[in-house]
């Protein structure tokens, strides 16, 4: 029986054809904490099991989803729509979308408030009315999004995408905080719900009414029946929330009557039903021992998630002003806006012209919107892979012992911290958006499918060829994320093609560049938008981001050969690369003495020479750039695993040897 391979091309296909069918049964834009158990389950089973590839299967899983669609369409619930945005007022802005717009009555409590409350505020008013959800990408609206269910309790369960918004980004002193941003929702609730028996609930400030309308304030939540609430059957029940910073923190819910309670829970029960069968049948041979690692490592995620940032809980996040992470967000939301409304153009450009920030973590988040809407789930996936992937790398080079201390460092032990290597590290920079956690478990993924390839001694069977055309596709996204790991992308490219070249597998070069092909998205855009050549990012040409440049390093060499050193670069270039590295950091000079022993060691083991050249190819960067922090989490682990392979290989057997001579 031939080994299995998960990279196989029909493996890859059934493994794809399944997650399609569990996101068609959940529906897309779920929000629901379903969605992302379903996908951790799914993600759990690629990991711990066989994928099943009989044709069979493939038939019963479309019956399976054939049958969820039908079933859930037979299940009608009327849509609720609803107009939501951050309100932005003051003296500068009176004929803004607001004042022109909105109800005179709600806009001047919403003015009135906001000049009282942000005297000095540094933002301005959106351009629309109404917020686009992301769910028009293929959901289009006149406001902002329809709903079947209401129930929240703070801004962050009620997740509006505007809060994200890049175009608010006040921090530190300045006014107003994202955190206490005013908003106003409308809801518009449809006819059917007049003869329903249905109550909604509120505490804060609401104004009832679509023509005539009505204040109310209520300091605690009360319910108010929507029958009795209507002026006339015909027209629209409408009701607005209103949250000023002067106004009571807004919540609500809509009880609505038994009959669509239950039509709610079975549309929950057949979604999970469909799902637990599409798995049944995509799977086999799961490993119990697996199962378990990996529900550990999702567990002990998750808790260290809320633990970091609670209003998880919620399903939302709010990124913090001046950073990164709002950035990120912000852009994903300018392409989903622009995807609303055809203009794919724009929407390609990402929020750039030439990109600056992190080029793909933008589009994934456009990704991460299409399945979830506005809850992160990207965040626990992420997070539940990474320990999971450098597991399986240490497994290359050391015994079991040695990798569940490895482990307990990474997950309790901040032992070895200076080299990025704990898990919280990571839990904090996913948390707060930032693209380098993606980025780095795509590169290692990436490293495990070649040692793979290392211990088949580069076979050529057909089956491991997707193995190149992961390893491709895996550096591509990484570099994409995270520009500055090209060094050890490229030891890893030059490497494999190498490699093939020796054996005159060319079909296998071919492979490889065709998955490191999506690389090319980045100077085709920035030369498209700019009409200049920028081959990754602008950020490489950034004075602020250049410790040192290569001119100056020229120009230092050659004041040398003329015997007249140029001091002052000589001091610049020394305090920029002490800077990087300080003397008493032994830890760092001794990884690094490690990696270049073992890239000149005759006979030394492949993988570990290629660690070591990977690692001093990011170390180089020291030279030129700041990369300090979490620029160099990658860098130092992997110039960790090979000082430990070290340490290992010659500092452990020499004291067990001196201590059998010491009891001799």
């Amino acid at each position: 029986m031939s080994e299995y391979n998960p990279f196989s091309l029909n493996n890859v296909f059934h493994t794809i054809f399944c997650f399609i069918a569990l996101i068609i049964s959940l529906g897309l834009f779920n929000s629901s904490w379903v969605s992302l158990l379903v996908i951790i389950v799914y993600l759990m089973c690629l990991y711990s099991g066989k994928i099943k590839r009989k044709n069979y299967n493939l038939f019963l899983i479309i019956i399976i989803c054939t049958v969820c669609i039908t079933a859930r369409s037979l299940i009608l619930l009327p849509d609720i729509n609803v107009g939501t945005n951050v309100f932005i007022g003051g003296e500068k802005y009176k004929n803004s979308v607001f004042s022109n717009n909105l109800p005179q009555k709600i806009y001047k409590r919403l003015n009135k408030d906001f000049i009282s409350s942000f005297p000095n505020s540094v933002s301005g008013p959106d351009k629309k009315l109404f917020d686009t959800s992301v769910k028009q990408m293929l959901f289009k609206n006149q406001e902002t999004k329809t709903v079947s269910k209401i129930k929240w309790k703070n801004r962050y369960e009620f997740s509006l995408g505007a809060f994200n918004d890049a175009n608010y980004n006040a921090y530190g002193k300045q006014q107003p905080k994202r955190t206490n941003l005013p908003f106003f929702v409308k809801y518009t609730f449809p006819t059917k719900y007049y003869e329903s028996n249905s109550d909604f609930c509120w505490k804060g400030l609401a104004f009832i009414g679509k023509n005539k309308i009505i204040e109310k304030l209520h300091k605690k939540r009360k319910c108010i029946p929507i029958e009795k609430n209507i002026n006339n059957k015909t027209d629209p029940f409408v009701i607005w929330l209103v949250e000023t910073n002067k106004t009571p923190h807004l919540e609500a819910e809509l009880i609505q009557p038994l009959g669509f309670k239950i039509k709610l829970f079975f549309l929950y029960i057949i979604k999970i039903l469909c799902c637990f069968l599409i798995l049944i049948f995509s799977f086999r041979n799961l490993d119990l021992k697996k199962c378990g690692i990996f529900i550990f490592c999702s567990l002990f995620s998750s808790v260290v998630i809320f633990a970091y940032e609670p209003s998880l809980l919620y399903k939302f996040v709010l990124f913090e002003g001046g950073n990164d992470g709002l950035l990120y967000v912000h852009f994903a939301h300018l392409i989903s806006d622009n995807l609303s409304s055809g203009n794919f153009i724009d929407a390609f450009k990402g929020g750039e012209a030439a990109y600056d920030l992190m080029p793909f973590y933008r589009y994934i988040w456009v990704l991460n919107y299409l399945l979830f809407e506005e809850s992160p789930w990207i965040f626990f996936l992420i997070l539940s892979l990474f320990p999971l992937v450098i597991f399986s790398i240490l497994k290359n080079f050391f015994n079991k012992k040695w990798v569940l201390f490895f482990l307990f460092c990474w997950f309790i032990l901040p032992l070895f911290e200076a080299f990025g290597f704990f898990h919280y590290y990571y839990v904090k920079l996913t948390v707060r958006g930032f693209a380098e956690p993606l980025s780095y478990l795509c590169f290692f993924s990436s490293l495990i499918l070649i040692f793979k390839l290392i211990d088949s001694n580069f076979s050529s069977k057909q089956s491991d060829k997707m193995d190149y055309f992961f390893v491709g596709i895996l550096l591509s996204l990484a570099i994409g994320l995270r520009a500055n790991i090209v060094p050890c992308c490229a030891v890893f490219l030059f490497y494999l093609a190498y490699k093939n070249l020796k054996l005159r597998t060319f079909s296998n070069i071919v492979i490889l560049g065709l998955g490191f092909s999506p690389i090319l998205i980045l100077p085709i855009h920035n030369y498209y938008f700019t009409n200049k050549f920028i081959p990754l990012t602008i950020a490489a040409y950034k004075d602020w981001n250049l410790g040192a440049k290569p001119s100056e390093y020229l120009e230092l060499i050659m004041s040398i050969l003329h015997f007249e050193i140029n001091y002052s670069l000589l001091n610049k270039i020394s305090n920029h690369i002490e800077g990087e590295i300080k003397l008493y950091e032994l830890w760092y000079h001794l990884s690094i003495i490690s990696c270049i022993y073992y890239v000149f060691k005759k006979n030394a083991p492949e993988k570990i020479r290629l660690l070591s050249c990977a690692a001093l190819s990011m170390i180089s960067l020291i030279l030129f750039y700041h990369v300090g922090g979490r620029y160099s989490y990658l860098t130092w682990t992997l110039a960790l695993f090979v000082i430990s392979f070290f340490m290992k290989d010659y500092l452990v057997p020499i004291f067990i040897s001196n201590r059998k001579k010491n009891v001799t």
